[in-house]
């Protein structure tokens, strides 16, 4: 059996010429300063996503007492609406805490970037994984 090429039509550029593989998805659309839309968040309460150089990272605050917790930055990837296109309409990014690894995955709707946590528990606490959701306008 050959190995898969692609896995659905998406998957394959519109065009003939495929993509350029020096040309990556431009993570701009992206930049910025995001707030949540809750101000009563429990959840992540503000997000800086940068590209520098071509590095694009995601810094991310966590709703905190008295002030938010800063989880430091990290690499993130930054993805497009399709194999031919270049903008940036969402990003994934792994935060390693320790005791627990967060996996952002997220996505613009509109002017709304909407950010999926998958929480995942390794120190044993017996803490279920968890999921949340959270939306921020710049």
């Amino acid at each position: 059996m050959e190995p898969l090429k692609f896995t659905r039509l998406n998957d394959l550029p519109k065009s003939a010429d495929p993509p350029r593989a020096e040309a990556a998805v431009d993570p701009s659309p992206l930049v910025g300063v995001w707030h949540s839309t809750n101000r009563a968040t429990r959840g992540i309460v503000k997000l800086i996503l940068s590209d520098s150089g071509g590095d694009f990272t995601v810094r991310a605050f966590g709703a905190g007492e008295p002030s938010p917790s800063d989880w430091g930055a990290v690499v993130g990837a930054a993805f497009a609406d399709g194999v031919g296109l270049r903008a940036g309409v969402g990003f994934k990014a792994v935060y390693e805490f320790g005791f627990m690894r967060t996996t952002l995955a997220a996505y613009l709707n509109k002017r709304i970037l909407v950010v999926d946590a998958y929480n995942t528990f390794e120190d044993g606490s017996g803490r279920f994984n968890y999921f949340s959701r959270d939306h921020f306008y710049q």
